[in-house]
């Protein structure tokens, strides 16, 4: 008996665990110079939580020291979508969607390091005003100077015509990091007066050749004024300006391009140099949101769920002609449909859809949505009349009227038409159990 009760909770909690409240935190250590920004995400998986049936409200607090207790910083109301703003920032960014918060604070100060908590009300059959809560702490870490003194200062080799790299241990820090000598025209560079020649190659250590090394800039000193500046042309040459070029033993690296943008580069599949703009492997992440979300991007790398923006791509496919590769799986098995000469255009042009010649083993599903503007539930832009789309399909998407592919759809549902649904594939009531959407500039 007991055997059998185990059994049936089992079977009847295993779903539960694909639906949660997931606060996520990055990073989970800030510092002085080298933290940009702090991210705080509050969502819900697969819109509902355990023992809640109704979500009427999504907050995120941030504990006090002084008063030993959490206060509110951000609420959203479920019914209304009306989101109400507690604490004003000096300089951060909030954006919200279905069951969504998210709140930016760029340039984070010691006072951001706290615990943060994200709540989630609501009422099931039995009781009213049920909570939920999850929280992550940020830790404030401020002994970088090591660090910081071997960033700043200048090396000078006795080879002119290329680096040398050695291990040294920071103070402060566990690691052994390795570091970069190099040599320009003159021991002191004179800002604008006389020219900098710099011959550079960057190795890993003789002692450690398997330890991933990543160059991450280089600075130079300028005459007496005792300041760093980036040395903007030669960066060009040691950051990449797309992911064609990245080789790495891992199939997914997180890259920061030329541009400042960061992505995720696939690097083994079909020679690899891959950007990814759209994957789902799990769940965790919500896609049904609104313009924009997805004009801006969304999601978390470390999640392994994301889209990256509809104004990324344009900016990634207005400089030059890239082919789009879509990988997805069913029932493990896995199937890919790629396209030639791939691009959309800008948000004037609804992000419009515009794609080439079709090669794989999955169908040709996107071509009916090829010359088709991209539509979400706040903005419709499909042709079929008196209907949105996105709202009818639970997606965004580059929809007609209404679609044969529905990648942005519900994960996992077999609801006609609402999953994320590629025709040939899964029909109209069942959905992919991955998909991965990545761009690769044409040689």
């Amino acid at each position: 008996m007991a055997f059998l009760l185990s059994l049936l909770l089992g079977v009847y909690l295993a779903p539960l665990a694909l639906s949660d409240l997931i606060i996520n935190v990055q990073p989970e250590v800030i510092s002085p110079v080298f933290t940009s920004q702090l991210m705080i995400n509050c969502s819900v998986t697969n819109n509902q939580v355990p023992n809640i049936d109704v979500i009427k409200s999504v907050s995120l607090s941030r504990f006090n020291e002084t008063i030993k207790d959490f206060y509110v910083l951000l609420s959203l109301d479920t019914q209304t979508f009306n989101l109400q703003q507690f604490v004003q920032f000096r300089h951060a960014q909030v954006s919200f969607g279905n069951l969504f918060l998210s709140l930016t604070v760029y340039n984070p100060v010691q006072s951001d390091a706290q615990t943060y908590r994200c709540n989630v009300d609501g009422d099931n059959s039995v009781q009213k005003n049920v909570p939920m809560k999850a929280k992550k702490e940020v830790r404030y870490e401020p002994n970088v100077t090591a660090l910081i003194q071997e960033i700043t200062r200048l090396k000078i080799s006795e080879d002119i015509e290329k680096c040398s790299s050695k291990n040294v241990e920071l103070s402060g820090y566990n690691n052994i990091r390795s570091k970069l000598h190099f040599v320009g025209s003159s021991e002191i560079v004179k800002e604008l007066i006389e020219p900098l020649t710099v011959k550079c190659s960057f190795l890993a250590s003789n002692d450690r050749p398997y330890e991933d090394s990543v160059l991450q800039s280089m600075y130079i000193l300028h005459g007496k004024t005792n300041y760093t500046s980036l040395l903007q042309e030669f960066q060009k040459t040691l950051i990449p300006e797309s992911c064609r070029g990245i080789i790495h033993k891992k199939e997914r690296v997180e890259v920061t391009l030329a541009s400042g943008l960061k992505v995720m580069c696939d690097t083994k599949t079909d020679g690899g140099g891959w950007i990814i703009f759209q994957r789902r492997i799990n769940g965790k992440v919500d896609f049904y949101r609104g313009w924009k979300e997805y004009r801006d991007g969304f999601g978390d790398y470390n999640i392994g769920e994301f889209y990256l923006g509809n104004e990324n791509i344009f900016s990634l496919t207005s400089t030059g002609q890239y082919d789009l590769r879509i990988d997805l799986e069913l029932n493990n098995k896995k199937y890919f449909a790629q396209y030639e000469n791939f691009k959309i255009l800008s948000e004037t042009e609804k992000y419009k859809l515009q794609i080439g010649d079709y090669s794989g083993n999955v169908g040709y599903e996107l071509s009916y949505h090829n010359n088709m503007f991209f539509t979400t539930f706040d903005r419709d832009n499909d042709v079929h009349s008196g209907t949105n789309c996105a709202e009818r399909c639970s997606g965004a998407w580059w929809y007609r009227s209404c679609h044969s592919s529905n990648l942005n759809g519900l994960w996992g549902s077999t609801s006609f038409y609402k999953g994320m649904n590629w025709y040939e594939l899964t029909e109209w009531s069942n959905s992919v159990s991955f998909s991965e959407m990545k761009i690769r500039e044409r040689k």
